[in-house]
């Protein structure tokens, strides 16, 4: 399946007892881009990523994956868009009684998109090239903190989806390690993976190492901002 457009119309999703962090909004996500999330703390960047995941429903409206409404779709009729997004929490999500090797292998055995052999082979080749393969056998508890969310960026991309969301992926993250996964996500894309990528983060540092767009979430509205690379302002 390939994803050609996402796209909200009339969504409003609000926490109980909050302001909403959508409301009414009509908005054509741009397509085969960086995508800088941009709000001001607390505004709802994480529960915007999660909307884009299919891990929230909007109270009303639409979100369309190539104009299909996944809002009304069953867990069997979603699976398909499941299997090309990949999303990263910005803390936590690892399974606490399986290991860092498991944790990556689980996604690709539970959904069958690849042998057993192969998916060995692609997790081990990761952990290796993040330099992580020591860690391998250990539980998230029982590895530092720069190695649990280095795993939570890995497992995003370790089903090569077509969809990455990424939720403050920098933080306590190590630099040779942010480096890397950068390295690693421009790779995936030449390769045809990864094509529509959103970033919700406050470091400029990092977002400086991606030629990205931007999309402002203020006030329950969403705005697309274009960024002239040329003109872009970068501080190192």
């Amino acid at each position: 399946m390939k994803i050609e457009s996402l796209k909200f119309e009339g969504v409003t999703f609000t926490h109980e007892g909050q302001d909403p962090i959508v409301q009414n909004v009509e908005f054509d996500f741009p397509m085969n881009e960086i995508l800088w999330v941009k709000a001001e703390e607390g505004a709802g960047k994480s529960s915007l990523l999660q909307i884009l995941a299919g891990l929230q429903i909007p109270q009303s409206g639409k979100y369309l994956i190539n104009g299909e409404n996944v809002c009304d779709m069953s867990f069997e009729e979603f699976l398909p868009y499941r299997l090309q997004i990949g999303y990263s929490f910005d803390y936590g999500g690892l399974i606490n009684n399986r290991s860092l090797f498991d944790n990556l292998m689980l996604p690709l055995l539970y959904h069958k998109v690849v042998s057993p052999e192969e998916a060995k082979a692609r997790v081990e080749g990761l952990l290796k090239e993040f330099g992580a393969e020591k860690f391998a056998h250990d539980r998230p508890a029982h590895v530092p903190g720069r190695i649990r969310k280095l795993t939570c960026l890995l497992r995003a991309l370790v089903m090569r989806p077509q969809i990455l969301l990424l939720d403050d992926p920098s933080v306590g993250l190590g630099q040779d390690s942010i480096y890397a996964f950068v390295d690693h996500v421009h790779r995936l894309r030449k390769e045809g993976h990864c094509k529509h990528v959103f970033i919700s983060s406050y470091d400029e540092k990092f977002m400086n190492l991606f030629e990205y767009q931007i999309i402002h979430l203020d006030e329950g509205q969403l705005y697309f901002q274009a960024v002239d690379p040329e003109k872009r302002v970068v501080h190192l």
